[in-house]
């Protein structure tokens, strides 16, 4: 379970950088941000269910490592839906 709650925090935290980032440009865009917390709870739930174990001493790698997980699986989503709606 606590690989679910990690991957959604990490989820929760890309989609509050990527919106600061942004934001003097667009506006707080809720589908975007459910979107990306969606796609760590899916992270999270593969995560857990293949046994992955969050131990002490390794918390800020593993946050880390969710994080990053999550950045790549959401882009690789984006991807293959771009592909679809263009061809």
């Amino acid at each position: 379970m606590e690989a679910i709650i990690f991957s959604v925090v990490a989820a929760i935290v890309f989609a509050m950088s990527g919106y600061l980032k942004s934001a003097k440009d667009e506006e707080f865009d809720v589908t975007k941000f459910a979107t990306t917390v969606l796609v760590g709870a899916l992270v999270g739930v593969v995560l857990y269910v293949k046994g992955a174990v969050i131990t002490e001493e390794a918390v800020a790698t593993q946050f880390a490592a969710y994080a990053g997980i999550v950045v790549i699986v959401e882009n690789a989503l984006k991807a293959v839906m771009r592909w679809f709606q263009n061809a």
